[in-house]
């Protein structure tokens, strides 16, 4: 009796799956405290390690001798978060609340063939200890957990949009029908051999994993048992870029106006009223209400009530977002300034 069934398509091929990374956003972060052109590359991982040195002295000195890698990299979330089927979540609270566990069971063979002899060395040593040693597990979740704290107001305010627009704009590219390599466009440079081998080597039921990161630097590359990680900067798109800037636009409107800065310099000093403000200044308290309440409109300042007076309080937090929105757009990065790339030498390339 004959048997008949399904043939599978002959051109059946990997799946192209495009997401954030949460695991990947960390792994970039604590890599950043190794790297000072990283950190000058973004201005929040510049900021949060000159802010915490003892943050980043932590990242640096949290493995030995035989467990730190040639290029000084970090993957090893990666590699965690794939082993727990979190490869795709930007839940951070997730990964850290499994982290301890799946650091018990991860693989130590794994194949690595991404990196370097000495780097795959390193991170089997780094995935031994803390397969074997609590302390150890207890020790790099707690530091995990420190620098997700340090970053996360940016994540929250800026990164997670930045991702989800570069999502987005990759997978319509899929969705139109384009190559892997045209959806990981600008991870790597044409002819990347490496590259071409680990998704040719990959069987149909394995993954090509496209994953802009907000807190990249260039593009990396991890091979991960049935999936090819290829990471790529997320630049968001340019709607999303628009959006941005004009809100921007809108609070530095705002800030145009002398009175309305100078009253800004002044509530940086401390709290004050309308009336205080308004004989200060020489105005009418009418006229000042109205600049405070442009200032409110835009987040810049708030009322609080003490006892019977209410006094006019700066957001410093709203205050220190706009200017690191402005320096986003203005600072010059390795990707757009020669000079400035040129300066720090050669692009470093994770993974």
């Amino acid at each position: 009796m004959p048997f008949y069934h399904e043939e599978e398509p002959a051109d059946r091929r990997p799946e192209v799956v495009v997401s954030g990374s949460i695991a990947v956003e960390l792994d970039w972060v604590l890599h950043a405290a190794s790297q000072p052109s990283f950190r000058r590359d973004h201005a929040t991982l510049g900021r949060i390690y000159e802010e915490t040195p003892e943050l980043g002295e932590g990242v640096r000195t949290v493995w030995g001798d035989l467990e730190t890698s040639d290029c000084v990299g970090s993957m090893e979330l990666a590699v965690l978060a794939h082993h727990g089927g979190l490869l795709f979540s930007l839940d951070a609270e997730e990964l850290l609340s499994q982290l301890e566990e799946l650091c018990v069971s991860v693989p130590l063979d794994l194949r690595l063939a991404s990196e370097t002899a000495e780097d795959r060395t390193a991170l089997r040593h780094r995935l031994a200890r803390l397969r074997s040693s609590a302390r150890a597990r207890r020790d790099y979740t707690e530091l995990v957990r420190d620098v997700w704290s340090a970053v996360r107001p940016d994540w929250t305010r800026n990164g997670l949009r930045s991702v989800e627009a570069a999502v987005a704009a990759r997978r319509q590219i899929q969705h139109r029908g384009a190559s892997w390599q045209e959806i990981a466009h600008s991870a790597h440079a044409p002819g990347d051999h490496l590259l071409e081998d680990l998704v040719a080597s990959l069987t149909p039921e394995g993954v090509i994993a496209v994953v802009p990161a907000y807190f990249a630097h260039l593009g990396s590359l991890v091979d991960l048992p049935g999936t090819v990680l290829i990471g790529v900067r997320a630049e968001g798109s340019g709607a999303e870029a628009r959006a941005r800037t004009e809100i921007l636009a809108r609070h530095l409107k705002t800030l145009s106006d002398p009175t309305r800065l100078a009253m800004v310099e002044v509530l940086r000093s401390a709290p004050s009223t309308v009336t205080e403000l308004a004989t200060l200044f020489g105005l009418s308290q009418p006229t000042v209400s109205i600049h405070m309440k442009l200032l409110r409109d835009a987040g810049l300042v708030a009322s609080s009530t003490e006892g019977r007076r209410h006094r006019l309080v700066l957001q410093r937090d709203a205050l220190e977002a706009l200017l690191d929105g402005l320096q986003s757009i203005v600072a010059p990065s390795p990707q757009t300034d020669p000079t400035y790339r040129a300066a720090l030498g050669p692009a470093e390339n994770v993974g």
